[in-house]
């Protein structure tokens, strides 16, 4: 995502970009990646047990054209969900700037989500990390509580390093306190 499509306002800086963490690409390709095998695995299986069979039911080899068909789709089809997660992961950011704080949900192709707020706005941040393996890696949810009259709540999921993410935002949102008064 580049910044020029964010239009930034005058004199407002970047302070922070963040991508999702890792972990959750990580989960979704080795998912994917069973998904592509499993069809695999099960012609190898039903080859194995027909050659230990004294006694075929079929001959199995008569649909290796019609195997290697489905198998050929099934690939196309995972291929196709693999470039949606990596392009999925890499369009959903969270931004920090002097001013706002803006986060960018992809949630297809052609289908986004972009929600921000103004640190002048900001009432309350909360960081939430469950789990042996957030803790251990250190993700979590950044959640932001606004005096905004439409939505109050302002929630980014499976951050990296939230607390390091809510101390930016805090320390930007006091900055622009301090210059106010």
């Amino acid at each position: 995502m580049s910044l020029e499509t964010l239009k930034l306002e005058a004199n407002e800086v970047v302070l922070k970009i963040v991508h999702r963490h890792w972990l959750t690409l990580f989960t979704r390709l080795f998912g994917l990646g069973v998904f592509a095998v499993v069809p695999l695995l099960a012609w190898i299986i039903i080859i194995v047990a027909q050659s230990l069979s004294p006694k075929p039911l079929f001959n199995i080899y008569l649909y290796t054209n019609h195997f290697a068909f489905f198998y050929s789709t099934w690939l196309l089809y995972t291929t196709m969900a693999i470039a949606f997660a990596l392009t999925n992961h890499y369009l959903d950011v969270f931004v920090v700037t002097n001013r706002r704080v803006i986060s960018i949900d992809q949630q297809g192709f052609f289908r986004r989500h972009i929600g921000s707020f103004r640190l002048d706005k900001l009432q309350d941040m909360n960081v939430e990390v469950n789990g042996l393996i957030a803790t251990l890696l250190d993700y979590g949810t950044v959640e932001a509580e606004t005096a905004s009259s439409s939505s109050g709540e302002f929630r980014s999921y499976n951050l990296p390093k939230p607390r390091e993410l809510k101390d930016i935002i805090l320390t930007a949102a006091n900055q622009l306190d301090d210059k106010r008064a």
